[in-house]
C-alpha cells in the first residue's frame, strides 16, 4: 500500500529582486572635486551657508526626491534654471525634459500617500516603485541614446 504524499505549496515572490533597489539605480555618495568661484565662496560666507549645502539642496530639489522637503516653488525654480541652461538638449527636446520632470514629480507625490500603510503594503509599494524607476530610466535613456549601454549610469 502506497503512502499518500502531502502536496506542499511554496509561495515564490517573483518580484523579490526589486525588494531593494539595484545599486546601479540607487542614490550614491560621490566625491566631487570642484573649483568654487571666489564670489560664491564669499557670498556663502556672508550668508553663512556652506557651498556643500547649497549644491546638495539644489540636487535634491531638482530630482523631486522624497528625501528632501522642498516646497513646490523651490522645485519649480530649480527645474526652470535647469531648463534655461538647456541641459540635455539637443538629445531631448525641452518638452520631453519637462515630461521627465513631471513624471518624477508624480512619483514623488505617490510616495507622499503611503503614510498609514501596513508593512506588507509598504513592502509591495517599494517593490513596485523600484520596478517603475528602473523602467522609467531605461525608457528615457533608450529613447534617444541607443549607442550607449545602460551601465553608463554607474559613471554618473
Amino acid at each position: 500500500m502506497k503512502k499518500k504524499q502531502k502536496a506542499r505549496m511554496v509561495t515564490v515572490d517573483m518580484y523579490h529582486k526589486y525588494a531593494e533597489i539595484d545599486e546601479m539605480y540607487s542614490s550614491k555618495v560621490k566625491a566631487v572635486k570642484l573649483n568654487i568661484p571666489s564670489n560664491l565662496r564669499m557670498l556663502c560666507a556672508i550668508l553663512d551657508v556652506k557651498v556643500e549645502t547649497l549644491l546638495n539642496d539644489f540636487m535634491w530639489m531638482l530630482s523631486y526626491s522624497h528625501h528632501h522637503s522642498a516646497s513646490g516653488k523651490q522645485r519649480k525654480a530649480a527645474k526652470k534654471f535647469f531648463l534655461s541652461c538647456k541641459y540635455g538638449q539637443p538629445l531631448y527636446t525641452k518638452k520631453q525634459i519637462g515630461q521627465m520632470f513631471d513624471e518624477l514629480k508624480a512619483e514623488q507625490k505617490i510616495y507622499e500617500t503611503i503614510e498609514g500603510m501596513d508593512q506588507e503594503d509598504k513592502k509591495l509599494f517599494w517593490k513596485s516603485n523600484h520596478m517603475y524607476m528602473q523602467h522609467w530610466f531605461k525608457r528615457w535613456f533608450e529613447k534617444n541614446r541607443h549607442q550607449e549601454d545602460l551601465s553608463v549610469l554607474k559613471e554618473y
